[in-house]
């Protein structure tokens, strides 16, 4: 009896044995032809991709009109640098369409303000706060002084005065009031600015309406 249990164990003992080594010969096949993908780690030395806080440039400005007036943007600075982004702030009187579009160099004409908007039920009091995309919350804003900021705007007699675009029906009105940080068109865009380097900036206006632009926004890159 005593041989019989200690060959029984045995022989469950060479099982066991003999399962362990079928299972790490077939781990070794597997690994061989089915190879798992190993992933390097530097300590140190990995790349983290990340977000850079924008920094944005605020510039008062004082133009004021009661016309359509053509405007050169430029900038006096040697240093060649790319606009990204271009708001504009002020206020509009009047009950005529109001527009501010800026020429980017390659045939296109941005929009950057109208005062044209949808009606919501039967009246419209104000325009919109903000039409574009929205400031991030911890935007780092740097004050410019205008006799020495990155872009300048010079009132330029020579171009031929338009009239706004947005066309008025049952659907939409033109509203006066304040703007504030206004970029329909310039919210995200690439003009190349250095000195001697100009773009037209048209201020639109219908007879009996007048604006005021009192504020610029925008981003730079250097």
């Amino acid at each position: 009896m005593v041989e019989q249990e200690t060959r029984k164990k045995l022989l469950i003992l060479e099982s066991i044995a003999a399962v362990i080594l079928l299972l790490f010969i077939t781990s070794i096949t597997l690994n061989k032809f089915f190879p798992t993908p190993t992933v390097e780690y530097n300590q140190g030395t990995d790349k983290i991709v990340g977000f850079v806080a924008v920094s944005i440039e605020n510039q008062p400005i004082d133009i004021q009109s009661s016309e359509s007036r053509a405007f050169v943007l430029a900038s006096e600075k040697d240093q060649f640098f790319n606009l990204t982004s271009l708001r504009m702030s002020g206020e509009v009187k009047g009950n005529g369409r109001a527009e501010i579009t800026l020429e980017n160099g390659a045939g296109q004409e941005l929009l950057i303000f109208s005062n044209v908007k949808k009606k919501q039920g039967n009246m419209i009091t104000g325009l919109a706060v903000s039409e574009g995309s929205p400031l991030p919350e911890d935007v780092k804003i740097n004050q410019q002084d205008p006799a020495t900021a990155w872009i300048k705007i010079i009132q330029n007699e020579q171009l031929a005065k338009e009239s706004p675009t947005k066309i008025l029906d049952d659907t939409r009105q033109a509203v006066e009031g304040n703007f504030k940080d206004n970029c329909i068109d310039t919210c995200y865009m690439n003009v190349k600015m250095q000195k001697g380097l100009t773009y037209a900036l048209k201020v639109k206006l219908d007879p009996g309406t007048e604006i005021k632009i009192n504020e610029l926004k925008y981003t730079l890159d250097v």
